[in-house]
């Protein structure tokens, strides 16, 4: 029986570790400014294997998204930035912050500090690609459950819709992240349970100890 435990034993070994320990993106690794420029042209921020890109429009006064300090989210740094408008030119402002692996796989958010806001006639959301899914509409409250278990990627919007200030702020800091175990692992132990199986029909014995 001693063959069976360890391959068991290897196959769960594979599965687990295809679990990924939490992360927290605080930012503090970066200079205040960093990822800014341009919210058109979409800066990217990477860090500890997760990408952040900022974006935003339409064209008019603006700040950029970028590294700032994080007097929003009651951190040192955070991440997100402004955009605004006056008059008609005020309409349909925005701001994003998207989050998403750098590899491209699939990911859990269990918490984070996120300031969101708006000009009176503003909105924002929460939007999720969930892995495997659709979209899903996420809530801030309910981070750490459900499609926050299982993304591809996450975007922080608000946007200020209306005549006007068009005004829009996106905050973020302390991000809390980990990888969702890998298909592959499953496959893993569901292969060595099949080798098992092969190795009793075939009654093969000499790794067996008596």
């Amino acid at each position: 029986m001693r063959t069976t435990i360890h391959l068991v034993a290897v196959a769960a070994f594979l599965s687990s570790g295809a679990q990924a320990a939490s992360v927290t993106i605080d930012f503090e690794e970066f200079a205040i400014g960093d990822g800014g420029g341009s919210i058109f042209s979409a800066p990217v921020l990477t860090s500890q294997g997760y990408a952040l890109t900022g974006s935003g429009g339409p064209g008019g006064p603006f700040t950029s998204t970028e590294v700032f300090l994080g007097g929003f989210t009651g951190g040192t740094n955070a991440y997100g930035g402004s955009i605004g408008g006056l008059g008609a030119d005020g309409y349909n402002y925005h701001v994003d912050v998207t989050l998403e692996r750098a590899d491209g796989g699939a990911f859990a958010v269990h918490n984070f500090d996120l300031f969101m806001d708006t000009d009176s006639n503003g909105w924002t959301e929460i939007r999720g690609q969930v892995a495997g899914g659709g979209l899903a509409f996420l809530s801030a409250a309910s981070v750490g459950t459900g499609s926050w278990l299982n993304l591809e990627s996450v975007r922080f919007w608000a946007e200020g819709d209306g005549f006007g200030p068009g005004l829009a702020y996106v905050a973020i800091d302390n991000i809390e992240v980990s990888a969702v175990p890998l298909p592959a692992a499953a496959w893993l132990f569901g292969s060595a349970l099949a080798g098992l199986a092969w190795l009793r029909r075939k009654h093969v014995t000499p790794l067996i100890s008596k």
